[in-house]
């Protein structure tokens, strides 16, 4: 299928944005080691080593393959390197799918301008999450979450084109790219998987508020959609190794299988279980890399039973979502109070509000005014994201609920079921023992949410350049979409790892303290 060319994305664009965002995580790049987790990847990249449970083998083998592809530089810069490139390249696809939105929204402006609001908006949604505080901190050294979220853009693009093609052989072909980038997601981190309700709703929704006029492709398409929900099921049951999850997903599976073979999707059916199995397959290299004893080989993966252990992550302590996170699992537990869910929600905005503005009191000396600057510049981002939100509901129902979905799970739904501690900087009248609390600040868990508020806080900004471009004050417009480029400037000094080597894991540990 042909698109007008007015309607065609404009992938140019997006790979200036990619450009831009990655000259800006180039410009503040950690030039080596960082602290926490960093080092031990980077060594296992190295010598295709096995890093703690899960493994992340595909980050392992593409972290090794890039740094001889790269070869400039100290190992640990190019894997640095590559993070920063894959978030930039979730930018160009928050750019694009943004862009869809906001240029469906502008109908009532001239083509010109037109034009240039929905690339401006567009921009500006991508770069607010490109360098919100933790997305930007993420990107700029050697971490799974990158690559997530790299991963959680390009499905929520490829869902954006599914519908663009709609009755054509492409269609399909965009739902099994999805279905094989959530299986090779899971030798990665599990978080790009929670794109999958999303996903699902978004194609529901788009059949139900425009079912195709054949009634054969309705059956394809409706057994297509059951595919996918099924295909996702049963990957987070494989990616959590939990036999109960996996069960239920081979049995949604074969349900969504069956329906799909009746309406003439079969052949969609096997291809998807095949691509999905072959994206999880990226585990076999911890069995086999486990049986030559490399220098690194944590939990020995080299049996089938130590193998199922690491996807499981049997060496943590077992934590349900009911229990109080403070104390181990078990009968004595006392269970998850109301108090430690206030506490941890108040994490969760205190995460938020670190993302558009970190660096902002501390640059100002605000300390001792009672409301910071920076959680003024929140209720900004606040108030333009909720426009956004509804103008992206008014506009485009069925994507409004992908991103919605994706918001939520990512957000509030991690808080539940992650049933973190208290975080390292805050709790302490409840909970005043250290070990009580994480042992560090765990903002990056919930790094997809932030992207998709930056994403309506862009549209926000894009409805309010649009009414001054209506009005003829184009330059009040352009300054609206400049506003933008405000997380960059703010959040530059707390999120630059650019500290000089031998000074980049000094500088990380005096920030967790």
């Amino acid at each position: 299928m042909n698109l007008p060319a007015a309607e065609r994305p404009p992938y140019r664009s997006a790979a200036l944005l990619f450009t831009t965002v990655l000259a800006g995580y180039l410009f503040t790049l950690a030039p080596t080691v960082t602290f926490w987790d960093a080092g031990e990847l980077i060594a296992s990249s190295k010598i295709l080593g096995i890093p703690h449970p899960p493994g992340t083998p595909l980050f392992v083998m593409m972290a090794h393959v890039w740094a001889l592809f790269f070869p400039i530089g100290e190992f640990a810069w190019r894997t640095n390197l590559m993070s920063a490139a894959f978030s930039a390249a979730g930018a160009a696809f928050w750019f694009l799918a943004s862009h869809e939105v906001i240029h469906r929204a502008a109908v009532e402006l001239q083509d010109r301008a037109r034009r240039w609001v929905s690339l401006g908006g567009a921009a500006g949604a991508a770069l607010i999450g490109a360098f919100g505080f933790t997305q930007w901190q993420n990107s700029n050294e050697t971490e799974v979450y990158s690559f997530a979220t790299l991963t959680v853009a390009a499905i929520v693009w490829l869902a954006l084109r599914w519908r663009a093609h709609r009755g054509s052989p492409r269609a399909a072909r965009m739902l099994l790219l999805a279905i094989y980038l959530g299986g090779l997601s899971i030798g990665n981190h599990l978080l790009a998987l929670l794109i999958g309700p999303g996903l699902v709703l978004f194609l529901a929704m788009e059949l139900r508020s425009r079912p195709q006029a054949d009634q054969v492709l309705r059956r394809q398409e409706w057994g297509q959609v059951a595919v996918v929900a099924g295909v996702w099921a049963l990957l987070i049951g494989t990616g959590l190794g939990n036999t109960t999850l996996i069960t239920m997903g081979l049995v949604a599976f074969g349900v969504a299988a069956a329906l799909a073979f009746q309406g003439g999707a079969g052949r969609f059916t096997v291809i998807a279980g095949l691509l999905a199995a072959v994206g999880v397959t990226s585990y076999l290299f911890l069995f086999i890399r486990a049986g030559q004893a490399p220098m690194i080989n944590e939990a020995d993966p080299s049996t089938w039973d130590s193998l199922l252990a690491v996807i499981r992550r049997e060496q943590y302590p077992l934590r349900t979502p009911l229990d109080n996170p403070t104390q181990l699992h078990g009968a004595d537990n006392t269970g998850r109070s109301l108090s430690i869910i206030g506490l941890q929600l108040l994490n969760y905005i205190q995460y938020f509000d670190w993302q558009w503005a970190k660096s902002l009191a501390t640059r100002l000396g605000t300390e001792s005014i009672s409301i910071p600057l920076h959680t003024l510049a929140t209720l900004g981002v606040v108030s333009l994201g909720t426009r956004g939100l509804f103008l992206h509901r008014r506009t485009d129902r069925s994507s409004w609920w992908l991103f919605l979905a994706v918001f939520l799970v990512t957000g509030l739904g991690l808080v539940g079921y992650m049933n973190f501690r208290a975080g390292f900087s805050l709790g302490y009248d409840l909970f005043p023992n250290p070990e009580d609390h994480e042992v560090r600040e765990r903002d990056y868990f919930f790094v997809v949410s932030f992207i998709v508020w930056g994403a309506w806080t862009g549209i926000g900004l894009a409805e309010l350049a649009a009414r001054f471009v209506q009005r003829s004050r184009a330059p009040l417009a352009a300054g609206v979409l400049s506003l933008a480029l405000l997380p960059f400037l703010l959040n530059f000094p707390e999120a630059s790892r650019r500290h000089g080597a031998g000074t980049t894991l000094a500088a990380d540990f005096a920030y967790n303290l």
